[in-house]
């Protein structure tokens, strides 16, 4: 039987590789202990094989065919995808090693239990794993089988679902022979420039990111400076601070519901309410509750937070014991 060795949910916003030096020195020093502390645990719990729990910013999937739950199954797969590399400053596009047998065994046993889970290839990583690895496993040599959960395109899973397919997961995957690790990445707070239909039709960079979004990844033919661009969108909002950036409120009060293991207040949630208070951005936190699905409601540790207003996004750390 596979033993569940570890549990990690992180954010993970562009600017803590691509302008890391932004936030005040005192909030960076509290960041680089929080993140010291993840990288210590992982590697002292080590698992041979991570599942994690992702969002995908329209590296994979696109308005055309965008499932709800999904499984990248290869031998390995890329990261980043190479329009990231400037603006996260990786300098080379690497092969991040997968688990197929266990990304199979995964996909069938959540398939034959009632989810419509879509079957991916290998697939392409952005932030969404990337700033992760690059901050606690910079080795890249733990095999990842990625879930994808989609909370940018409407409509999306609701949080009892998420939770759900979180637990159904740690089911699956006990039947086997592995020490099984889970990551949820993503959130909190924060309402970055992802075209929604809420979107102003006059702000050009958000126009241009939904072409991105609804035509694919051939748009950057075209418009090949789209994603460094982005970068530097986010950081004239953090300069002009025009609009709400993060709720250091909302986050706190979330992740003390992930402390107490209070699966009743997270399942109550919803996403009238989260896009409220937490912005669009911050429907990622449904990684967080795969996670709290996959460790059955267990109370968490939670190993830092800052409200990076530099980062545009409330930063978690967090690890169950």
């Amino acid at each position: 039987m596979s033993e569940i060795v570890c549990g990690i949910g992180m954010s993970h916003a562009p600017g803590a590789l691509g302008w890391p030096d932004a936030p005040s020195e005192p909030m960076r020093d509290r960041i680089a202990a929080a993140v010291g502390e993840l990288r210590e645990y992982l590697a002292r719990r080590s698992p041979d094989v991570l599942v994690a729990f992702l969002d995908d910013h329209f590296d994979n999937h696109f308005r055309n065919l965008m499932p709800i739950f999904s499984v990248g199954i290869s031998d390995a797969h890329t990261g980043p995808a190479p329009q990231y590399l400037e603006m996260l400053k990786i300098e080379r596009v690497s092969d991040i090693p997968s688990r197929p047998d266990v990304a199979e065994r995964l996909l069938e046993g959540l398939v034959h239990s009632g989810f419509d889970v879509a079957r991916m290839g290998r697939v392409a990583y952005g932030n969404n794993l990337m700033v992760p690895l690059q901050l606690i496993r910079p080795e890249l040599d733990i095999p990842i089988v990625p879930v994808f959960i989609d909370v940018f395109t409407r409509p999306i899973a609701r949080i009892e679902r998420v939770y759900a397919l979180g637990e159904r997961i740690r089911q699956v995957l006990e039947n086997g022979d592995d020490r099984v690790g889970f990551i949820a990445t993503g959130g909190l707070s924060h309402w970055p420039p992802i075209w929604n239909e809420q979107s102003d039709p006059d702000d050009v960079m958000l126009q241009r990111m939904k072409r991105f979004q609804t035509e694919g990844l051939s748009v950057l033919g075209e418009d090949p400076d789209l994603w460094v661009d982005v970068g530097k969108y986010e950081i004239e909002m953090a300069e002009k601070n025009a609009q709400r950036l993060v709720n250091e409120d909302w986050d706190r009060r979330f992740l003390a519901l992930l402390e107490k293991g209070d699966t009743d207040g997270v399942l109550a949630m919803t996403f009238e309410s989260v896009e409220e208070e937490a912005g669009h951005g911050g429907h990622e936190i449904l990684n967080w509750v795969a996670l709290m699905g996959a460790m059955h409601g267990a109370p968490a540790e939670l190993v830092g937070y800052e409200p990076v207003l530099e980062w545009i996004c409330g930063m978690g750390f967090l690890r169950y014991p």
